[in-house]
């Protein structure tokens, strides 16, 4: 939408009103504030996932560790009798390994929901600029500056050297170089929101890129906490069947 920019001195206070609103407009839908917040935010996001990465390394080391002691020494401890105890001593670890999972998991989800709420707050902003961003196009305003620089020129100085068009719109359409910087000023100050507003949706876009790629991250631990689980969940029910071998065999001999 063109702001309304009149040839009189009321319509000059006209002009200036829109720019006026334009950027209580622009400040209000980005601020300092909104910047220090998101930073924050950003911050706080990229503390959260650098914790969780590092439990979950060290989860995933324990889990390995626990896991070549099942695989290696189950048929020993079968062989030497002492399979019920090494069993109950797995179980308590694969119990401490599947809570440590849960947490990490439940952490992984706030922060996806973290970076949800960043991006929408983020979308949401984005779709205010818009209108400010292309309520017209720069080159259309830089023309439009420059055919009445052209003109007001040709005016002051009295000069033939300019193209017919400006010289003779000018005479036609002004008769006073205030209503010239009026528009000009107008002109320059709304064309100066717009690149302000261009300039800020194209950052927010870069933010929410950045925040995009921390969701696909989240994502993959998601994956590769799910293959741990699985891992986890293969030898707890692993256990439980020669717990109940055990049990039948047991039962067996007492009976006999």
């Amino acid at each position: 939408m063109e702001t309304p920019i009149a040839e009189t001195d009321d319509g000059a206070m006209v002009g200036m009103s829109y720019v006026l609103k334009e950027e209580a407009q622009l400040a209000q839908i980005w601020s300092a504030q909104d910047q220090a917040e998101h930073e924050r935010g950003g911050q706080d996001i990229a503390t959260r996932f650098s914790t969780v990465r590092q439990r979950f390394e060290g989860l995933r080391v324990r889990a390995d560790t626990v896991w070549e002691r099942f695989v290696s020494l189950a048929l020993e401890r079968i062989m030497s009798r002492q399979i019920h105890e090494f069993l109950d001593e797995i179980d308590g670890e694969i119990q401490t390994l599947t809570q440590h999972l849960t947490e990490i998991d439940c952490e992984m989800d706030r922060i996806r929901a973290r970076v949800h709420d960043r991006r929408r707050a983020l979308a949401e902003k984005i779709t205010l600029l818009e209108p400010l961003a292309h309520r017209t196009s720069t080159q259309n305003h830089l023309n439009m500056m420059l055919a009445r620089v052209e003109g007001l020129e040709a005016y002051l100085l009295g000069r033939k050297d300019v193209p017919p068009q400006s010289y003779d719109l000018h005479y036609k359409r002004h008769t006073n170089a205030s209503g010239d910087l009026s528009y000009l000023r107008v002109r320059l100050l709304t064309t100066r929101i717009a690149l302000i507003a261009a300039n800020f949706s194209q950052q927010l876009s870069r933010f929410d890129a950045r925040l995009s790629e921390s969701l696909l991250e989240t994502e993959r631990y998601k994956v590769e906490l799910a293959l741990l689980a699985a891992r986890i969940e293969c030898m707890n029910e692993l256990s439980r069947y020669w717990l109940l071998y055990l049990d039948i065999v047991l039962g067996k001999k007492y009976d006999e």
